[in-house]
């Protein structure tokens, strides 16, 4: 068996376990990385003399430090109490019908998945809704479906809402604001009109009116560490922001903001590492070594080849077919690895098509986010969201899923699809 047959097996093997669940996603990566390894030194791929300057080679550092940093920042603002604070408030304010109130626990969602992981948004929100439908004597079996496929879109507003945007950001080299002024265009159209189009329905369910009485401050444990997180939280992004101007890696200023975060946050940091996705940064450190051995073993130049032939006699049509490969396998496996892996065949197309690569990149980012919301397994919020209205008596089946969410996740991809069509005229 030659090279790329092997290695092609390796990444096949590991997409399977993936897809099954059979281990954890991380798991399953550090099996591949070790794979890569053993056989890239049989193959001579690597040699022993240099092999960890060679792994680390394949490891966007930048990247890493990244998604540490946004994972503890966010995770020391979210035990302040500030976005528990943010939605009672709200749902305060709006009052009405339980319709009204899921309205703005939506609108919530969407913007806490620019600035927390999908999981963490949904196990907030989540938890508000379900609270607060008890006030109201309501069914929330929609709401929180509902909630779990607007984080996707939330995904999409800023660099740091998702781990693919951080990661195309790194690999391709977009900037902070750059990254906003591309992609929030696109997430406040789609959060427009799903906002709307889930008025309409939830509206014809809800008739009863009712003020609720709740303390917002009664989450806020401590007012000084409460305004200590967020002055930090905001200062860090405000750094991010700036990012093209004071020409420090981004990396950099997560991880050190997660350092005075815990520093000065007054939050117990045995406490919030315990609760960070360590696995999730397993599984990107290894993944990136399997990528870097199917780079190395020739694998993703005969990828990029076939799909050029394949593509050759419209090459404009690759930034849509981008969203749809992605969006499809991202139904049902980790946008992560689908994401790390076209990045560098998409390196390939730009040179030998003459395609801009940041165009390509954007095809990733927007299939990669939205297309988790296919199935209830594409995306993490999907399965809290699950497991959440399991816990309430209520569960879902796929045919409930497809019926509500398949429309408007149909309807995001192809609009996505015109919107990167006009990305890759501009730039």
């Amino acid at each position: 068996m030659n090279v790329s047959s092997t290695f092609s097996l390796i990444f096949t093997l590991i997409l399977i376990l993936l897809i099954t669940g059979r281990y954890h996603r991380s798991v399953a990566a550090l099996l591949g990385a070790l794979l890569t390894i053993v056989f890239g030194l049989e193959y001579n791929l690597f040699t022993f003399e240099n092999l960890w300057k060679e792994l680390v080679s394949f490891i966007d550092v930048n990247a890493v430090l990244l998604v540490v940093g946004v994972m503890i920042l966010a995770e020391a603002i979210a035990r302040s109490g500030f976005f528990e604070f943010i939605g009672l408030s709200l749902a305060k304010t709006v009052g009405g019908g339980f319709h009204r109130v899921s309205i703005a626990l939506i609108s919530l969602t969407i913007l806490f998945s620019a600035l927390l992981s999908n999981i963490t948004t949904m196990i907030i929100i989540g938890a508000l809704t379900v609270s607060l439908a008890k006030k109201f004597e309501a069914d929330p079996t929609e709401t929180i479906i509902y909630e779990a496929m607007v984080t996707n879109i939330g995904g999409l507003m800023l660099m740091i809402s998702s781990i693919p945007n951080l990661i195309v950001a790194a690999q391709i080299g977009i900037e902070f604001l750059e990254f906003a002024l591309f992609s929030l265009p696109l997430a406040l159209i789609l959060s427009i009109i799903s906002i709307l189009l889930i008025y309409r329905r939830l509206k014809k369910f809800s008739t009863m009116q009712r003020k609720i009485d709740v303390d917002p401050w009664s989450v806020v444990e401590n007012k000084e560490l409460f305004y200590r997180a967020l002055t930090i939280f905001i200062f860090v992004i405000i750094l991010l922001i700036l990012q093209d101007l004071i020409k420090i890696p981004l990396g950099l200023i997560a991880f050190s903001g997660a350092i005075l975060m815990l520093i000065l946050g007054g939050q117990d940091p045995e406490s919030i590492f315990s609760n960070i996705d360590w696995g999730s940064v397993f599984f990107l450190t290894s993944f990136y070594i399997i990528v870097g051995g199917l780079e190395r073993s020739g694998v993703l130049n005969i990828f990029a080849q076939n799909i050029i032939g394949f593509l050759s006699f419209q090459p404009k049509m690759v930034p849509i077919l981008n969203i749809w490969i992605c969006g499809l396998a991202s139904s049902v496996v980790d946008n992560i690895p689908i994401t790390l892996t076209l990045i560098p065949v998409m390196k390939q197309i730009s040179k030998m098509l003459n395609i801009s690569l940041k165009a390509l990149g954007w095809g990733i980012v927007f299939g990669a986010n939205l297309g988790g919301n296919l199935t209830p397994i594409g995306s993490p919020s999907n399965i809290i969201a699950l497991g959440i209205l399991k816990r309430e008596g209520r569960n879902i089946t796929w045919r409930e899923w497809f019926n509500l969410c398949i429309p408007q996740v149909v309807m995001q991809l192809l609009l996505a699809s015109v919107y990167v069509t006009f990305l890759s005229v501009i730039i």
